[in-house]
């Protein structure tokens, strides 16, 4: 009898492990909600001064490396997209078990909501990176009271996901480059255009919140009160804006007045951002990496001044926020790089950055005489012979690697998880990077860059000497 039991409980241990191991496995694993979440947990306990919640609103727009840089303010996005306040309000109840902020801001974009419920997709977003718990339980209760048991164990809901299963799934987030060092901002590096802001300045009135938003909005206030952390309410800006959502915007500073909390309604703050809707909008509704740091550099000044944060900066236990700023720092030269079309100014961004690979390629008639294209490639550190005869040059910081001359050659050389084939024959040059020809111009410069820091490739580009080094994509 004995015996039974105790291979009854060796197998439902086995099989505990095993289900624990799948769930590890087919859990979904994206940026917008669970994420953050699932890396919060890692987070050192009550090393965490500032933390952002609310919508993508958040977690795009709020990039926790500029305040960092800036004031030395140790915050993280705690946010999902479309999270509607009920959920904001679980993030917050779950995040006080192991956190102890000096400051809450709430982002609340999302007071817009007037659904009793949203869809489901959104609910997975903003309830599966919570430990299961007593707040997991409410999030999901109040969010679709008919799937509670599912949405609880996950599993139901994510176990046809073994046809998309990639080797990120097997791996455990913390131990990429990122880890722990993510403070949970997702950056928008694209850029759209408009001639101007909505002007928001004219709409004075109010409208009543929908009853369930206002009621969690309610106990946020409430629950800012009772911890006794200093609570703030924000609106970021966005260039879709309408009246009726400004409206709602208005009742929110209402209701933070009544109750003391400090609301800064960004839609109507554009000049003080120094925001330009030519160049600082991803799109109609968010800002990209320009714009995210305006509005993060103004926050970190604000706080930093109402609140009298520490400034962490130097201290050892917070290297985390430093290398999260350094990976910022590197992936924003990357934008900038892509966004370079002029050769000379290309090649000067390229030596200046020290956790950059690249490939130079002069192909073809490289050189038309009329630039100094000699001369740069040689400040870099380019071989003179390649600046004569042309070939291919390779900088790293491993060391570098030159191939003088059109003769026929073969490299490979490995770019993270990529892989690069360098082959020059009869034919021409070809650049190989997983299998497609990146070459861009054939007579002229041809530029692969690689981050190093992020581990990311960066951008192929050609400068076409026939065409004054115009600039191939």
């Amino acid at each position: 009898m004995r015996k039974k039991i105790i291979k009854s409980t060796v197998f439902l241990l086995l099989a505990a492990l095993l289900l624990g191991r799948l769930n590890t496995i087919f859990r979904l694993k994206q940026e917008d909600g669970i994420l953050p979440m699932e890396i919060f947990y890692e987070q050192e306990r009550d090393s965490i001064d500032v933390i952002f919640y609310g919508s993508s609103h958040t977690y795009s727009d709020i990039n926790p490396a500029v305040l960092w840089r800036e004031a030395g303010i140790a915050s993280f996005d705690l946010a999902g997209s479309l999270q509607p306040l009920w959920n904001t309000y679980y993030y917050m109840k779950e995040s006080l078990k192991y956190q102890r902020p000096k400051v809450m801001v709430v982002e609340l974009v999302r007071a817009i909501e007037e659904r009793e419920y949203i869809e489901e997709a959104r609910t997975v977003t903003n309830t599966f990176g919570m430990r299961f718990s007593r707040e997991k339980y409410e999030a999901v209760k109040v969010s679709t009271p008919d799937n509670l048991i599912p949405y609880l164990l996950g599993y139901p809901v994510y176990h046809a996901r073994y046809t998309e299963l990639s080797g990120e799934d097997f791996e455990d987030f913390g131990d990429t480059p990122k880890g722990r060092t993510y403070k949970g901002f997702y950056p928008l590096f694209t850029t759209k255009e408009f001639d101007g802001f909505s002007d928001m300045s004219g709409v004075t009135e109010s409208r009543e919140l929908a009853p369930k938003t206002e009621a969690y909005l309610r106990k946020i206030i409430a629950l800012a009160e009772e911890e006794e952390i200093p609570l703030v309410f924000m609106i970021s800006p966005y260039q879709g804006i309408i009246d009726s959502e400004q409206q709602f915007f208005n009742r929110c500073g209402e209701i933070a007045e009544e109750n003391g909390v400090p609301f800064l309604d960004f839609n109507l703050l554009y000049e003080e951002l120094k925001l330009n809707p030519k160049e600082d909008l991803a799109e109609f509704s968010h800002l990209n990496h320009r714009g995210s740091t305006k509005l993060s550099a103004y926050l970190a000044g604000w706080l930093q001044e109402a609140y009298q944060l520490p400034d962490r900066r130097g201290e050892a236990d917070y290297a985390d926020w430093e290398q999260n700023a350094l990976l910022w720092e590197q992936l924003y030269a990357d934008q900038m790089l892509r966004e370079e079309d002029g050769w000379y100014d290309f090649l000067e961004k390229l030596s200046k950055d020290k956790n950059m690979t690249y490939l130079i390629s002069l192909d073809g008639a490289f050189d038309n005489k009329e630039q100094p294209l000699k001369e740069v490639l040689t400040g870099m550190g380019m071989p003179v012979e390649i600046t004569e005869q042309g070939g291919v040059w390779i900088h790293s910081p491993k060391g570098d690697q030159a191939f003088a001359g059109q003769a026929d050659m073969q490299y490979y050389m490995e770019l993270g998880d990529s892989d690069l084939l360098i082959r020059r024959n009869s034919v021409g040059t070809q650049l190989i990077l997983d299998r497609e020809n990146c070459l861009k111009t054939a007579n002229g410069i041809n530029v692969l860059a690689y981050d190093e820091l992020n581990g990311e490739f960066v951008t192929a580009v050609g400068f076409d000497a026939q065409q004054g080094y115009g600039c191939v994509r």
